[in-house]
């Protein structure tokens, strides 16, 4: 039997382990392999918060941004005034406005339902875009008086869109 063969007669190939890649080359792999996921998270970390980031303005600030204000997500402080609540409830269409301490109002629209605490004076902080004319709401959170909670004073509710 020769070198190569088996008891068979067959020829085999000798399977010696040899290393043939130096070992610098996998580590630049690893390096490389790392630095692509870090950067992707990185993206993904950016991305997350630019999407949810939104200003926060009193109606006054709102209006005076102008047009650098239209169709961002921003959320906008104020009372709700002494304007009729307009509710439609087979639509779930809400509208009302708030005010500033200045006295500016801005209508609102929201789509939802109508939060219980939702009554003139309420302090609301809403959510959503303003498009010029109207503020269309995503979230609104109402602080109200409350005779119920003494200690506090102030009960909050966050109620958002359904569409």
């Amino acid at each position: 039997m020769g070198k190569g063969e088996n008891m068979m007669g067959e020829e085999t190939t000798d399977w010696t382990p040899c290393s043939s890649r130096p070992a610098g080359r996998n580590r630049l792999k690893f390096l490389v392999g790392g630095g692509i996921i870090a950067l992707a998270v990185i993206y993904l970390i950016f991305t997350a918060t630019q999407s949810t980031a939104a200003y926060f303005f009193t109606i006054s600030e709102l209006y005076a941004r102008g047009e650098a204000a239209y169709d961002r997500y921003v959320r906008v402080s104020g009372k709700v005034t002494d304007a009729p609540i307009q509710f439609e409830p087979r639509e779930l269409l809400l509208r009302f406005q708030i005010a500033d301490e200045n006295g500016q109002t801005l209508p609102v629209i929201f789509h939802g339902p109508k939060p219980d605490q939702l009554r003139p004076d309420a302090e609301a902080i809403l959510e959503g875009k303003f498009d010029g004319q109207v503020f269309t709401a995503q979230t609104i959170l109402l602080k109200c008086p409350s005779k119920y909670e003494e200690e506090k004073g102030v009960v909050e509710e966050k109620v958002e869109a359904v569409r």
